[in-house]
């Protein structure tokens, strides 16, 4: 028994320092998240393919009934939530903008896809079955997050006090690469901000999977997913290094935003860290632009000296935040 409560005491010792770690880190990387008294935020329901979504929408607290004001929609990065996106929304929302925040599908607050166990059930009359299922979560499947994107553009043109001609997009590390997307793809988008933008996925791979023919990898797990030999979506695999969240690995390395960059005719801002960890930003971030460029975009890109890929969210917040606050400033004006 005294053996027993001795590692009982460790273990709660353990997962208090645990959590006091993770308490730390989430403030340190959601720097500047206090909600400003000029803003006000709203809880929304957006839906994507039958999924709910879960959103937060920022606003000036002095808008008026009749306002049409811009706005700008905005995803977290390859493990976040919108949780550490309330720093740069309420900032951009203080601007005059109505902001949409919002977690992926399977992500932070949003419902996850349902895979049924077991053999599906007859349906009624009116098309309803009751299964056992699993609730997906936590898979970076980047073609359902650009899906997912679309969604929030669909829900925020239906506020009413949002000039749907003026519907901006900023995105961070991995949806920093959707920024790339979103400006090469997405037609009802005008302005776009993306910072330390992973829009090679095949750089991203190469070094969170450095050592591994992960090509190859992904190619049999694709085969084995669909012949139904391993479950049929991630959960519980082919995590990458150091990263949150279990990679969709055939679909992440066919995305590379970088490669649709020469379509780009819409202001798009890369906002790069100078020692990049995570991918080579040159054939990411700085290529996009200058393909963006070439194609005659009046697009540019900025490099923070000095800091690596998370710095941007904490020592570089501020001033990251204020380019994007200059730049959506400057399509607008």
């Amino acid at each position: 028994m005294k053996h027993q409560h001795i590692a009982s005491s460790r273990r709660l010792l353990w997962l208090a320092v645990v959590a006091l770690l993770l308490v730390a880190g989430d403030a340190r990387a959601q720097r500047g998240a206090e909600l400003p008294d000029t803003v006000t935020r709203r809880a929304v329901d957006i839906w994507s393919e039958g999924t709910r979504m879960a959103g937060d929408l920022y606003a000036p607290r002095d808008m008026a009934t009749n306002a049409n004001l811009p706005a700008i929609v905005m995803s977290h990065g390859w493990g976040g939530t919108k949780a550490g996106l309330v720093g740069v929304g309420s900032r951009l929302a203080a601007q005059g903008y109505v902001v949409l925040a919002f977690d992926y599908r399977g992500w932070g607050e949003s419902d996850g896809k349902l895979v049924v166990q077991g053999d599906m059930p007859e349906r009624d009359a009116d098309g309803i079955v009751t299964v056992r299922a699993r609730e997906i979560r936590n898979v970076v499947d980047p073609l359902d997050q650009t899906r997912d994107i679309q969604r929030a553009f669909d829900f925020v043109a239906g506020e009413s006090n949002v000039d749907t001609t003026r519907i901006g997009y900023w995105g961070s590390s991995y949806s920093g690469a959707h920024a790339v997307w979103v400006a090469a793809n997405e037609r009802r988008a005008v302005c776009v901000v993306g910072q330390v933008a992973a829009a090679d996925s095949r750089s991203l791979a190469a070094v969170s999977w450095a050592g591994q023919d992960i090509a190859e990898h992904a190619r049999l797990q694709a085969i084995r997913r669909a012949r139904g030999e391993i479950a049929p979506l991630p959960q519980g695999t082919d995590k990458a290094p150091n990263l949150n969240g279990w990679a969709h690995l055939d679909k992440v390395l066919a995305y590379n935003p970088v490669d649709d960059a020469g379509q780009i005719t819409i202001p798009l801002l890369v906002i790069d860290a100078e020692n990049e960890e995570l991918f080579d930003r040159h054939i990411a971030g700085e290529l996009a632009i200058q393909r963006a460029q070439a194609n005659g975009a009046p697009a540019e890109y900025a490099v923070i000296p000095g800091i690596t890929h998370y710095q941007v969210y904490n020592d570089s917040f501020e001033e990251a935040t204020q380019m994007a606050v200059d730049w959506f400033a400057g399509c607008w004006k």
